[in-house]
């Protein structure tokens, strides 16, 4: 850790090995990206470090919130005199104790303070001891610090992480200021005012899925609560310069045979497997295998032919599958390769345009730790994935709310290796080698919708330096005839909410569905910058609660052991209420009050009424009257659940954690 009031001789050092061998590696394949790494790393090391900061106030690890307090620097105190230095104002200050009686002062300004604990620390972040005082410039310092006075068992494996992250982040930072002045450009040569007349520019002459991974490439900085946000551990820097969200290149899925008595597959509604559907939709892939096949004496019809991403591939397949390759039961065909490009989540590809001028998206397994998971796929995940597709159309289509406001990217069909009874560690080899393939983007919208993916929304908007969630609001004022900034976005946000919360609700509370509707999960369409329909993906992390689906009649018949059915109410409840109002609406209202200079009282209050009034539409069937009971009571209490990304990181063995923090709902009542 720096003691002030030292300064570093000669700019910024490398830190931690992260951030060395992430130089090493761009000076020798990049290397114009390896100045501006270096000149990026204090910002990314103050992003991780105001998000973990953030974390371990929200779940209140070491009692950082808890057992803190306020300080203002015109107290009469030596805390307060020396904290005034550095910035005049309101400081939370936490106070270790130490051996012999000896303390420890962690303190920080806060720049803003949000609904569910959310805070945004300020600089510098201080360590105060009797004779010391530290300046906590990077994640690494503050783990460092707390390890001595708020030990924890995990604290050396979450060092690692963030200091990939911080490595991740700050090559990130470095591509996208490139990317920056190229977008820059295009908007000079298109009369482009904005990155939102970018985008529409570009879509009269691109397909809608093309628009869609424009914005998703906005979102450099990741999830957007999650300290390790870009974490990719397992991944080196030259894969990173390959494959990750900045990369302009394409990444070609590698098709992979299987043994057909050693898969498991859900197929589409015609019967076709993923490998099947692939070769309807791009039939070079059908004469790669066949030529491949030809060649080894094989025959193709033996084999389901499942994507597979090309780290996945080298990293993780042949090391782990290598008596299985030997054997024929799993067959790399390197030449049967199809081209995409990926989308915020990395592991799912859009794929190249076919003969037909259609695109698919891929969803791969990647073997990496990826936020607060490896991103490998469960075969629960890969079979249940088109069983959900066709149960959540159903709900939708029987519900006149939902039917013209939401759309579903289908998850067509997917596949997952099944090893053999004597296989050792029999999940990961199944997780290993596992695909869904889901339906693209273009097929649904019509020609003025606008498709934004909702972890965009906050990002930089490259053309205006602002966000994308502002130049919406902006235009949003201008369609609504609205020019002051602050009312366009009380109102953009309550018909933003409008859109959002039937399908939360009416899903849960009648069906009994929980869809994880954060933010990545969730794509706006935007028609003159007004929110129009509600695109959700992915269904991995959806909870089920069987007892209020069985009362509608609907069939319900997943792979046994998914971990998306449960028999505990609460469990599908804490989906609902996490992603949808802490990290999907908590954190767009968060951007309206900082960067709108939004009231949250009243857009707060607005949610609640429409809240309110779907449980009371709810509520005239009998049926549902105690299910709407226990959802208002959670949904209005004092509390509400947020995953602890933190804590679990702290212990990964542990699972998913909640922790409660105070519910704006039940604050807009008084």
């Amino acid at each position: 850790m720096k003691h002030l009031p030292d300064a570093i001789p000669g700019g910024v050092q490398l830190r931690t090995p992260e951030e060395l061998r992430m130089h090493r590696a761009l000076q020798a394949n990049a290397p114009r990206y390896a100045s501006v790494f270096v000149e990026q790393l204090p910002r990314a090391r103050t992003v991780v470090l105001h998000r973990l900061l953030a974390a371990l106030w929200r779940e209140d690890i070491g009692e950082i919130r808890t057992a803190s307090r306020r300080l203002d620097t015109g107290e009469q105190s030596g805390l307060a005199t020396l904290l005034r230095d550095f910035h005049p104002g309101t400081w939370l200050v936490r106070q270790f104790g130490g051996e012999i009686g000896a303390t420890a002062t962690l303190a920080f300004p806060i720049r803003a303070q949000h609904a569910f604990h959310n805070i945004k620390p300020g600089d510098p972040v201080l360590g105060v001891r009797a004779d010391d005082t530290i300046h906590i410039q990077s994640p690494d310092d503050l783990v460092e610090f707390l390890a001595e006075y708020a030990p924890a068992r995990g604290w050396g494996s979450f060092t690692a992480e963030l200091a990939d992250t911080v490595a991740n982040l700050a090559l990130a930072y470095s591509r996208s200021e490139e990317q920056r002045l190229t977008l820059r450009q295009a908007a000079t040569e298109l009369d482009a005012p904005d990155t939102v007349s970018l985008a529409q520019r570009l879509a009269v002459r691109e397909a809608p899925e093309d628009v869609m991974v424009f914005f998703e490439r906005l979102n450099t900085e990741g999830h957007n609560l999650h300290p390790c946000g870009r974490g990719r551990l397992g991944m080196l820097p030259a894969d990173l310069l390959r494959h990750d969200l900045e990369s302009q290149t394409s990444t070609d899925l590698i098709l992979v045979g299987i043994r057909r008595d050693r898969v498991e597959s859900a197929p589409d509604e015609q019967g076709r497997d993923v490998g099947q559907l692939l070769w309807a939709e791009y039939p070079k892939l059908d004469s790669a295998v066949r030529a491949h096949f030809q060649k080894d004496q094989l025959e193709p019809a033996d084999y389901l032919f499942m994507p597979v991403h090309p780290w996945q591939l080298v990293k993780v397949v042949y090391p782990l599958l290598a008596e299985e390759i030997a054997t024929g039961t799993v067959v790399p065909v390197l030449a049967a390769r199809l081209a995409g490009v990926p989308t915020s989540s990395l592991r799912t590809l859009l794929t190249e345009r076919s003969p037909a001028g259609r695109r698919l998206l891929v969803k791969t397994a990647l073997d990496t730790l990826i936020g607060s998971t490896r991103r490998s796929i469960s075969a629960h995940t890969t079979n249940n994935g088109p069983v959900y597709s066709r149960l959540l159309r159903q709900v939708i289509d029987r519900e006149p709310t939902l039917v013209d406001r939401i759309v579903l990217l289908d998850e067509l069909a997917g596949a997952s290796y099944r090893p053999a009874a004597q296989d050792g560690d029999p999940d990961r080899r199944s997780r290993a080698l596992s695909a869904l393939v889901r339906r693209d983007l273009s097929a649904y919208l019509q020609p003025a919708e606008l498709p934004v993916p909702g972890c965009a929304l906050p990002a930089r908007a490259p053309v205006t330096d602002s966000t994308v969630l502002v130049e919406l609001v902006t235009r949003y004022g201008q369609t609504r005839g609205e020019g002051n900034l602050q009312t366009a976005g009380l109102r953009f946000a309550q018909e933003y909410a409008a859109l959002l919360l039937p399908v939360a609700v009416i899903l849960m509370t009648k069906y009994g569905i929980a869809v994880e509707a954060h933010l990545q999960n969730c794509i706006f369409t935007f028609v003159d910058a007004v929110p129009t329909r509600l695109v959700l993906r992915d269904w991995g992390g959806m909870r089920i609660y069987p007892p209020r689906l069985r009362r509608h009649g609907l069939p319900l018949d997943p792979r046994p052991g998914a971990v998306t059915v449960t028999d505990d109410v609460e469990v599908m409840r804490a989906k609902v209420l996490y992603t949808v109002l802490s990290n999907h609406l908590g954190e767009i209202i968060a951007h309206l009050v900082t960067r709108c200079g939004v009231d949250p009282r009243p857009v707060w209050r607005c949610v609640r009424a429409k809240l309110a009034q779907l449980l009371t539409d709810l509520e005239a069937d009998p049926a549902l009257r105690a299910d709407v009971a226990a959802d208002r009571a959670a949904l209005f209490g004092p509390t509400l659940p947020v995953k602890a990304f933190a804590r679990m990181r702290l212990d990964p063995a542990s699972g998913d954690q909640y922790v409660p923090v105070g519910n704006p709902l039940h604050e807009a009542c008084r």
